[in-house]
């Protein structure tokens, strides 16, 4: 090729490439100035926005792979930046499995004068814990300081704690990165998303991506607002809208991975992989012509596969039974129901029982279904279980309130900076206005099952049954931004009809909001209602009885039931954790499967007369194959537990997944607190512990 021509040639790549950078460095930019602009527009305090674009930068500079700390002054130099006044302990750092590990140490520094060497494992500097850190930012603020001043650092290398004296020393040449760790003093420190973007554009020029290094500033910013401020990339979209818009597009089977092998579990009834014939104990051997059988796939992997839109073909290979040929079929894909009811049927003459595990679009009509099949059997009262119910739609959290509550009821209401006062009521002759309500929850029921809760619980409608819910108020408001991802910004706090937000504090930070909920196991909370600690300040009557409740923190259940931690043991929780009641449910049920549907006709007959004691021995011989030795102690201690768990998986296997709840119910704790209340007509109306 002639030179001019290769000359051509390298110029129109560069100039392509250049191009590329450049729109996308338009895009990032427009993207950011729109978020903050709807912020500033929508958010439900006030915001400052030079902690919004201090923000930015440290969620950039935390994306950054390995830390980064010093770079050569030349750098600073070239920006027309001053670099920050401060030093190092000359380390930098790298989280591992929950542990902080000296990633690596720089030449002339006080850590390498000091002997600190790379994997130690970091505990503490200066008695500062280090055990809630989790952004390189954060790790920053305690590893630099004041030229030539001592820390005491301690560490742990090969099973010994040390303690030693490190000094902050100037390293020749380079300087610290300024990020804006003291958002109080701005000045001199790189304190904007454009500073920022260019300048850890020209720091990592091979391995800095404009639009991901966005998402992780965008990411990190919101979390600094609330908790549930959040964003969701392109790849999420579909996945985290799926179950709330209550369908997707596949092939319709629920499946488990055993042994490297693909298990049809069930063949979702009415799905596209029913109507061609597939069933419950298939191997997928095969997907379009590719062997997936014994190559270690993942999850994710089959989903993948399977998934896909509507109308599409895919072609999957299986075997069936005893038989080593492979079956071939071609499935459409169609869309797929997702349900939010899990379960329904009648616990006992007169009380139907409701498991709902989401506020999706779909709920109410599957609880109106549920209902009229459950009226027809004789329910008067009903148990509405919310325990792990994280939320969802507003609306149907509103609608299902409007089913149970008479006559015109405030339900519920939102309140924003920028949005006036907005409530929500039901006014409709619902299925549920009749009989004994009892609503069951725990620290993970959240957001629209606390709004259910919180309106029954207000206007003296029902009970509240279990443990002190999450604690979630605060209202978001779904954005779609330039390049179509998406942001849910939290606009208003909600209130309950009583006038109470039970949103608990968030202003130590998203990590210990979330973790709140686990530290009631430590604090007694989980085991005694006398342990929660109600905000006097937030002092509420319900609207008929004038009864006392609480806001700043959760619904605070009428009837409270502890944590049952009897008949378990550290044996039946590796049990659980491993997943070996699913895989040996799934295993035993498949070589079982024609002599178990011959004797237990239906589940009727399957749940009177199925005893699991009789395979217990196998289950142990199984859970020893993949690693968890037989501890007798342990087993006799948890041995009912492990006898109806075994006998719930094997029953969503044989039968179908609503089916698990049905047995396993018989160790759901606050039901059967609730079956006692519902004996006792005076217990119940008096609503009061």
């Amino acid at each position: 090729m002639p030179t001019r021509h290769i000359i051509l040639s390298i110029l129109t790549v560069l100039a392509f490439n250049i191009l590329g950078q450049n729109l996308e460095s338009r895009s990032t930019d427009v993207k950011i100035q729109r978020l903050l602009f709807l912020i500033e527009q929508m958010y439900v305090e006030e915001v400052d926005e030079n902690k919004l674009q201090s923000d930015l930068v440290l969620g950039m500079y935390n994306y950054l792979r390995p830390m980064a700390l010093y770079q050569p002054d030349s750098i600073f130099e070239t920006l027309g930046i001053t670099p920050s006044e401060k030093t190092s302990l000359g380390f930098t750092i790298k989280f591992k499995k929950g542990k902080i590990l000296v990633d690596s140490v720089f030449k002339g520094s006080g850590a390498e004068i000091s002997n600190i060497k790379k994997n130690d494992q970091v505990l503490e500097i200066n008695n500062n814990n280090l055990k809630e850190f989790y952004y390189y930012s954060e790790f920053n603020k305690v590893l630099c300081g004041e030229k030539n001043s001592k820390c005491e650092v301690k560490l742990v290398r090969d099973k010994d704690t040390l303690k030693l004296d490190v000094v902050r020393k100037k390293i020749p040449n380079s300087s610290i990165i300024p990020i804006p760790n003291n958002n109080s003093n701005l000045k001199n420190t790189i304190h904007n998303y454009f500073q920022g973007i260019e300048f850890f554009d020209l720091m990592y020029p091979d391995s800095v991506d404009n639009s991901l290094i966005t998402e992780h500033a965008i990411r990190y910013m919101l979390e600094q607002l609330d908790p549930h401020s959040t964003y969701i990339s392109l790849k999420d979209i579909h996945d985290m809208n799926a179950p709330l818009k209550g369908s997707f597009t596949g092939v319709g089977i629920r499946f488990q991975i055993f042994k490297d092998t693909i298990l049809i579990v069930q063949a979702i009834p009415g799905g596209p992989s029913e109507k061609v014939g597939l069933m419950a104990g298939d191997k997928i051997i095969k997907i379009k012509n590719e062997l997936v059988a014994g190559n270690g796939i993942k999850n994710k992997g089959v989903r993948d596969r399977l998934l896909g839109a509507k109308g599409t073909k895919v072609k999957i290979g299986v075997v069936r039974g005893t038989n080593k040929e492979i079956l071939d079929f071609e499935i459409i894909r169609d869309k797929i129901p997702i349900y939010s009811v899990d379960a329904s049927y009648m616990v006992n003459d007169n009380t139907g029982y409701i498991k709902l595990n989401n506020f999706s679009s779909t709920s109410i009509n599957e609880i109106k279904t549920a209902v009229f099949k459950l009226q027809s059997k004789g329910m008067e009262n009903l148990v509405l279980d919310l325990q792990n119910n994280g939320g969802g739609y507003l609306k149907t959290a509103v609608d299902l309130s409007d089913e149970i509550l008479p006559g015109y009821r405030k339900i519920v209401s939102t309140k924003g900076r920028k949005f006036p006062e907005k409530t929500y009521a039901g006014n409709k002759t619902g299925l549920l206005e009749k009989g004994k309500v009892i609503i069951l929850v725990n620290e993970s029921s959240a957001s629209a099952s606390e709004i259910v809760s919180g309106a029954i619980q207000d206007w003296d409608r029902g009970l509240i049954v279990g443990r002190r819910t999450f604690g979630k108020g605060l209202v978001q408001k779904p954005i779609q931004l330039p390049d179509g991802t998406q942001v849910r910004i939290t606009t208003s706090k909600y209130y309950t009809p009583s006038g109470r937000c039970i949103q608990k504090p968030y202003n130590k930070g998203s990590m210990a909001y979330r973790k709140e909920k686990y530290s009631r196991y430590k604090s007694g909370e989980s085991f005694n209602k006398d342990s929660i600690k109600n905000n006097k300040n937030e002092e509420f009557s319900t609207l008929l009885k004038n009864r006392i409740v609480y806001g700043g923190g959760g619904i605070v259940p009428d009837y409270f039931v502890p944590l049952d931690t009897t008949g378990t043991s550290d044996y039946f929780s590796k049990l659980i954790r491993k997943g070996i009641f699913n895989q040996f449910a799934l295993y035993w049920v498949n070589k079982n499967r024609a002599s178990l549907e011959k004797k237990y006709t239906n589940f009727e007959k399957y749940k009177k007369d199925f005893n699991s004691k009789s395979i217990t021995t196998e289950l142990i011989n199984f859970a020893k194959k993949e690693g968890v030795e037989f501890n007798k102690p342990q087993f006799e201690d948890s041995k009912k537990t492990i006898e109806i768990r075994l006998k719930a998986n094997i029953a969503q296997d044989l039968f179908d997944y609503k089916r698990f709840y049905e047995i396993i119910n018989e160790l759901n704790a606050p039901l059967q607190k609730s079956l006692e209340i519902l004996k006792d007509n005076k217990g119940f109306y008096n609503l009061a512990n």
